[in-house]
């Protein structure tokens, strides 16, 4: 029997996840040795001096233009594509958002489009790997040198990805990676910020001090969150239960489904929530620690089974962003661009693939935001970017199955 393919998974396994949830009961959460620990073998392995791990990387980003101590009213360069609450941070640092379109091939920033966008109130750039496509590192940062800009690099779906021999996440001047459920290395939430500059570091070291403790209730509830994802994504349930419902949904409601996970709030908040502010915990570290040299396996196998789909394909149409020569994509996400998201993934439904666009927000087109901008490349990737499963728990099976229906004929008009 040929069970559905899930849209994505939990990179660790529900055991961890049931032992994390009997640990977090009773377990100590503010074990300093434990964080610290991490910490610095996170910034390690990534290339960086110092690392502090923070609630989530929203406050890790808040915490590093803070220690920045931009002026109000500077401008910030950003992708038109992220999470939500990193534009609440800017806001909240009273900065001003520049949003600049995104370039196809590498889905970073369009360097043409970024040097018009620069302005001698511009002070710092966000720079993000979506997907886990590598962009040309080189000229992004001789731009951002060129003009004294403070470089946040967010490696969220890129961990483990290069340039030049040189991983993502040491390139900026602060690296910050977002160790949330589907990610490379989650560890149930938490921001972990890298850095080489001593002074800031020990500033940065004074904004999580005065954070309040880890709180048990926000880490039980992230290990339950991941516990039921881990669970709904196992080959049986999500063949049996999860996947007929997704189907049905699909032609009832299409806009429940045709996001990889649910849809999030898009109004700006007034004030940053308290919850963001409680410190990472011992707990997390520990799991942390316990998956970090399991990583770079699960990338390789991932790379492996996007090699092995894109040497199966023969429909010419069916194209995937190809980075930049000399650097190593991770594919932290597989997407394709699509004429019809919705159309195309009931195509692939019918063939038992689940798929999806991104759950990320077109923050440069919020409705009710006064920075808005025209970037039409990421307005049609958010829409119509189209994950393909090639996470690394895929059997060889899954993957010939995937590229068989990219393959179809009648993806021409869907492709």
């Amino acid at each position: 029997m040929r069970l559905a393919i899930p849209r994505g998974v939990i990179y660790h396994r529900v055991l961890d996840d049931l032992s994390c949830l009997a640990r977090a009961v009773f377990a100590r959460l503010d074990d300093e040795s434990t964080i610290t620990a991490f910490e610095s073998t996170f910034a390690a392995y990534v290339g960086r001096k110092h690392g502090l791990a923070f609630p989530s990387a929203r406050t890790a980003i808040l915490s590093a233009l803070r220690a920045k101590e931009l002026p109000a009213g500077a401008e910030i360069i950003m992708p038109p594509i992220t999470i939500k609450p990193i534009l609440d941070v800017v806001l909240a640092c009273g900065l001003v958002p520049v949003f600049v379109d995104l370039d196809p091939e590498t889905i970073c920033f369009d360097l043409e489009k970024l040097k018009q966008a620069l302005t001698p109130n511009t002070k710092a750039i966000l720079i993000t790997y979506l997907f886990g496509i590598v962009p040309d590192m080189d000229a992004l940062m001789s731009i951002s040198r060129a003009h004294g800009l403070f470089v946040l690099e967010d490696f969220s779906q890129c961990l483990n990805g290069t340039f030049a021999e040189r991983k993502t996440g040491s390139f900026g001047d602060v690296g910050i990676y977002s160790s949330t459920f589907i990610k490379q290395l989650d560890t149930y939430g938490g921001g972990q910020l890298v850095c080489d500059d001593s002074a800031l570091f020990d500033r940065l070291k004074g904004f999580k001090l005065v954070m309040a403790p880890p709180s048990r209730r926000i880490v039980i509830r992230k290990i339950l969150f991941d516990l039921l994802m881990n669970i709904a994504t196992t080959r049986w349930v999500f063949g049996f239960v999860v996947f007929p419902l997704l189907r049905l949904i699909s032609l009832l409601r299409p806009e429940r489904v045709i996001r990889h996970v649910d849809v999030q709030p898009t109004e700006l908040l007034a004030e940053l929530p308290k919850a963001w502010f409680h410190r990472y915990s011992s707990l997390q570290a520990e799991l942390g620690l316990r998956l970090l040299p399991t990583v770079a396996a699960g990338d390789d196998a991932r790379v492996k089974h996007v090699e092995r789909i894109k040497a199966l394909l023969r429909a010419s149409q069916v194209r995937f962003p190809r980075g930049v020569a000399g650097a190593r994509n991770v594919y932290w996400q597989l997407v394709t661009h699509v004429h019809d998201a919705r159309r195309a993934q009931r195509f692939l439904h019918a063939r038992g693939i689940d798929t999806s666009t991104t759950s990320l927000t077109h923050v440069a087109a919020l409705p009710d935001s006064p920075y808005r901008a025209d970037t039409p490349w990421a307005k049609s990737i958010h829409a119509n970017a189209l994950v393909i499963p090639a996470y690394p728990g895929l059997r060889d099976s899954d993957v010939s199955r995937i590229a068989a229906a990219l393959n179809r004929s009648d993806t021409d008009s869907l492709l």
